[in-house]
């Protein structure tokens, strides 16, 4: 059985020289922390929230089933919880990394919300993100954002040069690249660049509800914050999606704001909010 890569919490077996990032992984009260265990029909799941840093069982998680093919079934959960610290036991697995739930603004409007889903469940193997018929998105909230001072611009054009040496335009497209910081003073670990790249593989990703590509082939830039500590700051170009097509938008919208068949989010420029 596999934790699917794509699931937000991070369950790290290494062993490395230097000293440890200080960063805890922060997640809002509205964020929705979906799990996803693949793994054969008959495995035997038992995972549970652990409260840090006392390591007491607050509860097991129970999680719905979806048969991928005869062989192999899809187990996951969405993850709400109130004000804390936590981390996930998964028995076979390991435990998560420890990470904060908050709804400080003061901490909250220094992140950013990374939401993000394939159109079919056809590009990958190791997760899954239509289930019975339902898009779902993965929430990842990440410290860092867009500076002003990084943006590039660009465009494509085709003209014609009069007899007159005039320039008629006869083509025009523009487009602005930004470049995305992730990770604040103290920096983050490495595997927060690891999964960054692996979401932009993705065919829809949304920076606090903005749809937002891969510039061509460009990967995130690692920056050592100090030496001797495994803390960094990356830095990755994007371009944002400007001609979408607006059914599709709006059901990727209503996709990422669902939390169940009842509620939905309102989305802000910094945080989810629940209404009902």
């Amino acid at each position: 059985m596999i934790v699917s890569p794509f699931t937000p919490l991070f369950f790290i077996k290494r062993k490395a020289d230097g000293i440890d990032s200080e960063y805890i992984q922060t997640f809002a009260t509205t964020d929705q922390i979906l799990l996803q265990l693949i793994g054969g029909r008959n495995d035997t799941v038992v995972a549970q929230i652990i409260s840090e840093p006392d390591g007491a069982v607050l509860h097991q998680i129970q999680f719905n089933q979806w048969d991928i093919n005869d062989t192999v079934t899809l187990r996951f959960t969405t993850i709400s919880l109130s004000t804390g610290y936590y981390s996930v036991n998964i028995m076979g697995v390991g435990r998560s990394e420890v990470f904060r739930v908050t709804d400080d603004p003061l901490i909250l409007d220094k992140t950013t919300l990374i939401q993000y889903s394939m159109r079919n469940n056809r590009q990958r193997q190791d997760a899954v993100f239509f289930i019975d018929g339902m898009q779902y998105f993965f929430d990842f909230r990440v410290p860092g954002g867009f500076k002003d001072s990084n943006w590039t611009f660009g465009v494509e054009s085709e003209q014609f040069v009069t007899p007159q040496a005039d320039i008629s335009q006869l083509f025009g497209l523009e487009s602005t690249q930004k470049r995305f910081t992730l990770g604040g003073s103290m920096g983050v670990p490495v595997w927060f660049g690891e999964m960054l790249n692996r979401i932009l593989i993705c065919s829809h990703v949304y920076f606090d509800g903005i749809k937002y590509s891969r510039k061509e082939a460009n990967v995130p830039e690692l920056t050592v914050q100090l030496e001797g500590v495994n803390s960094f700051v990356f830095n990755q170009t994007l371009q944002q999606s400007t001609n979408l097509d607006p059914v599709i938008e709006q059901r990727n919208h209503a996709a990422m704001r669902r939390v169940d068949d009842t509620n939905y989010r309102a989305t802000s420029s910094t945080i989810n909010r629940l209404i009902y």
